[in-house]
C-alpha cells in the first residue's frame, strides 16, 4: 500500500510539472505582440513589407474618406508632401493584416455631436467592411481624442475594441476594451521590447506598439526606416510570443471568459 501511495504521489507531481498555465494563447505562449498603425498613408506600403518579412501582424486603422488625398502638412515633418493610399489597393496591400476603422475623415471624437459620431463610424464601416470581407472589429480614436459618449457609440457600432494614444509602459491586459491604452509608441519601444523578450511569466501579458508609418520618413532618431526594421526584427520570430491583430486578441480574451 505504501508503494502504491508513493507511485501515485510521483505521478501527480509529474503531471503538475508538465502542466501549462491555466490560460495560454493559441500557440501555447503567455506573451502577445500587436502592432497598431493609423491613417492609411502610402508609407504603409513599406511598413507592410517589413511586417511580412518578419512575420508579424499589423492592425491598420484607416480613414476611408481620405483615400487618395494629399497631406501638405506632412512636408514640415518629412520634407515631402504626404498622401493617403488609394481605395483600390487596400485589399491587396493589407492582405494578412487587420483592416480597422479610424473614422471616415479623422475628426477628434471628444465633444463631437452624436449625429456626427454615428456618421463617422458608420460611413467608415460601410466602405471598409466589403473590402475586408467581414465586419470591422477594431478602432483607433482619431487624434487620440475621445470621451464617454464616444466610447459608448463605438461599442454600439459593433466594434469590439478601441485604441487610445495613452501609453501604459506596461504589459497588462486591457481593462476596458473601448479604452485600450497601448503599451508604447514605436519611438520609445526598443527598451520595452527587450524587457518583454526577457520576461518570464505564467500570467497572460500583451505588448501593443502603435504609431504612424509616415513618422519613419522623419529620418530622426528612432523615427527612421532602419530603426523600424530593427524594432520589428528584434521582437519577431520568438516561440513564446503570439503575433496577433487587435481584433483576434480581444476575441480570444472574450472566449476565455466564457
Amino acid at each position: 500500500m505504501k508503494y502504491i501511495f508513493i507511485l501515485y504521489f510521483l505521478a501527480i507531481n509529474l503531471c503538475l510539472a508538465d502542466e501549462k498555465p491555466i490560460h495560454s494563447y493559441p500557440n501555447g505562449a503567455t506573451k502577445a505582440v500587436i502592432f497598431s498603425y493609423d491613417d492609411g498613408v502610402i508609407q504603409d506600403r513599406k511598413l507592410v513589407e517589413l511586417f511580412n518579412q518578419y512575420h508579424v501582424v499589423g492592425t491598420f486603422n484607416l480613414n476611408s474618406g481620405l483615400f487618395g488625398k494629399k497631406l501638405p502638412w506632412m512636408e514640415a515633418f518629412t520634407g515631402k508632401q504626404g498622401e493617403y493610399i488609394n481605395l483600390d489597393e487596400i485589399k491587396s496591400l493589407y492582405k494578412g493584416h487587420e483592416i480597422a476603422s479610424h473614422s471616415y475623415s479623422h475628426p477628434g471624437f471628444a465633444g463631437l455631436n452624436e449625429a456626427e459620431l454615428k456618421f463617422q463610424l458608420s460611413r467608415d464601416q460601410q466602405i471598409l467592411a466589403p473590402i475586408k470581407g467581414s465586419p470591422l472589429k477594431s478602432f483607433a480614436y482619431p487624434l487620440g481624442s475621445y470621451d464617454n459618449a464616444a466610447m459608448q457609440l463605438v461599442k454600439q457600432a459593433g466594434l469590439t475594441n478601441a485604441r487610445t494614444t495613452n501609453d501604459t509602459l506596461d504589459f497588462e491586459l486591457p481593462k476596458n476594451h473601448m479604452e485600450w491604452n497601448p503599451t508604447v509608441h514605436h519611438e520609445k519601444a526598443m527598451p520595452l521590447v527587450k524587457q518583454y523578450i526577457a520576461l518570464k511569466s505564467e500570467k497572460l501579458t500583451v505588448m501593443m506598439i502603435w504609431g504612424h508609418a509616415w513618422e519613419f520618413d522623419k529620418n530622426t532618431k528612432n523615427n527612421n526606416w532602419d530603426y523600424a526594421e530593427k524594432l520589428i526584427r528584434t521582437v519577431s520570430n520568438k516561440d513564446d510570443i503570439w503575433y496577433v491583430s487587435a481584433a483576434e486578441f480581444i476575441q480570444f480574451l472574450e472566449s476565455i471568459k466564457q
